[in-house]
């Protein structure tokens, strides 16, 4: 019989297992894997491009790591990516695509880094990539990552106005419209 372990990202219940996590987004290795078993999902149905970009910023942000370059960098643009299409309106692109060189440089920068630390909500009631399905019809399946991205978003609300200002500095011309 397996144990059961809390993943330190995003809170969920997991089966104790052995295996590899990410190297800065921490995570229960079961949590990894369920991961890396729904992008090969994604990835191998052209109609879920959206649904890619989606998981991306949604698991990023669930699993924020600790204050080091990678992990500030990582959240913070994700963050900014789900502020761009779940509350601006913008199409859901990958995030060089909405934001310049400027911002991917500014928030990882050495003499910067500790006023783009945002401390990580608890995650306790969000979906989590356990929520999403690994089949099922295009159309539910992105409708489902959309609601994870929602619920995760959510979950950063104390932080809502620190990240409108950073897109507001950020975002690429074209995207602030």
């Amino acid at each position: 019989m397996t144990g059961i372990e809390r993943c330190v990202g995003c809170g969920v219940a997991v089966p104790v297992i052995e295996g590899p996590v990410h190297r800065y987004m921490t995570s229960a290795p079961a949590c990894w894997q369920r991961y890396g078993e729904l992008l090969a999902l994604l990835y191998s149905r052209p109609g879920l491009g959206q649904a890619v970009i989606i998981a991306a910023d949604t698991y990023a942000v669930q699993h924020p790591g600790s204050p080091n370059p990678q992990a500030i960098q990582s959240v913070d643009i994700h963050l900014l990516n789900l502020y761009a299409y779940l509350v601006r309106g913008r199409p859901v692109r990958n995030p060089q695509k909405t934001f310049g060189a400027r911002a991917f440089h500014a928030i990882a920068a050495p003499e910067e880094r500790e006023r783009y630390w945002l401390d990580p909500p608890a995650f306790t009631g969000a979906l989590t990539v356990f929520d999403m399905p690994l089949s099922g019809p295009d159309a539910a399946i992105q409708d489902r990552a959309s609601a994870w991205a929602e619920s995760a978003w959510d979950a950063w609300r104390a932080h809502h106005a620190q990240v409108a200002a950073w897109y507001d500095d950020y975002a690429l011309p074209q995207a602030r419209r």
